[in-house]
């Protein structure tokens, strides 16, 4: 039986390079040691089973495609950047067509329901970040993924307080606090828990 871990090795670095990052960049965006990705890539070690599923949903590949000899190694990096261009084409789409419906609203309640329905652009705001937050995981780090995921929550809340303006309810931006905690904790530990399992496996 043929050893598959240099295959899988040499299809890892391969793809690394024909996206154009460095170990340290897939690292980070991977929430992962840039030890771990050398070990993977040099095949001392290889990830383990939901590692592979990831990196293979990174690089837009399957699983059969990692465990063979490719006899053109710049097909993929082809078909990789395409898909990535697809992906981020696809979050511009979606995010111009949230703004496109907010516009649509604020026109159609100007002139035919005789109102001014501004508040559509607020919630198109948050909706973006939603957005945003898919996309991050796919073509950004962990931080923009924290950054997007901070953006939704806090223009969430905003959203809500001036939907609801004549209320009042100014203390419902006190409920950010805990959920910013709570994202920044979330990150850090996903972060934490990978590195210490990259550990293990050394």
């Amino acid at each position: 039986m043929k050893d598959v871990k240099p295959i899988i090795a040499e299809n890892l670095a391969a793809l690394r390079k024909n996206r154009g990052l460095t170990q340290a960049q897939l690292a980070e965006m991977l929430d992962y040691s840039d030890k771990a990705v050398s070990r993977w890539e040099h095949g001392d070690t290889l990830p383990d089973m939901n590692v592979l599923c990831e990196l293979c949903d990174f690089y837009e590949v399957s699983l059969d495609y990692l465990v063979r000899r490719q006899d053109d190694p710049t097909r993929e990096s082809c078909t990789t950047k395409k898909d990535l261009g697809n992906r981020i084409a696809m979050c511009s789409l979606m995010v111009s067509i949230v703004w496109l419906i907010a516009t649509f609203v604020f026109v159609y309640s100007n002139i035919f329901a005789n109102a001014n329905y501004w508040r559509a652009f607020i919630w198109a705001v948050p909706i973006t970040f939603l957005i945003v937050m898919r996309g991050a995981r796919t073509f950004g780090t962990r931080v923009a993924s924290l950054i997007a995921s901070s953006g939704f929550v806090w223009t969430f809340i905003a959203a809500v307080y001036i939907q609801f303006l004549k209320y009042n309810l100014w203390l419902i931006f006190i409920i950010g606090v805990p959920a910013q905690i709570t994202l920044v904790l979330w990150y850090n530990m996903k972060s934490r828990r990978r590195k210490y399992g990259d550990s293990a496996e050394s």
